[in-house]
């Protein structure tokens, strides 16, 4: 797949989404919508299952990071953006990929195999 083959433009404001007060199907379309960006940066940046499992979706956290990840991506992007904002983006990916390939070791999962998470009771 060519990282070409996926054209995204930011929006007007980079869109911000809080997972915590989405309803079912809200979170149904979001995930659908971050699922675009998460195809087009996993090919641009070579990213693989050890970073973003196939099962995504299903992991809270991974969710989070990779929706504010893409948050500041749009960010980057916008007219009133400062030059070095894309350098920023990428200077906070390297970190943002090393905490979720801690996440994914965590969790189990591999390219064929979802591990559902524990439920911690307090």
């Amino acid at each position: 797949m060519n990282p070409d083959d996926f054209v995204f433009t930011a929006p007007t404001d980079p869109y911000i989404v809080c997972w915590r007060d989405l309803d079912p199907t809200s979170t149904t379309e979001e995930l659908e919508r971050l699922a675009d960006w998460v195809t087009w940066a996993t090919t641009r940046y070579n990213l693989d299952h050890k970073a973003i499992p196939p099962c995504w979706p299903h992991h809270g956290a991974i969710v989070e990071e990779l929706s504010a990840l893409r948050t500041f991506w749009e960010s980057c992007y916008q007219d009133d953006a400062a030059p070095s904002d894309p350098l920023a983006f990428h200077r906070d990916l390297t970190l943002a990929v090393r905490r979720l390939r801690d996440w994914t070791s965590v969790l189990g999962c591999s390219r064929t195999i979802h591990r559902p998470e524990q439920v911690v009771e307090s």
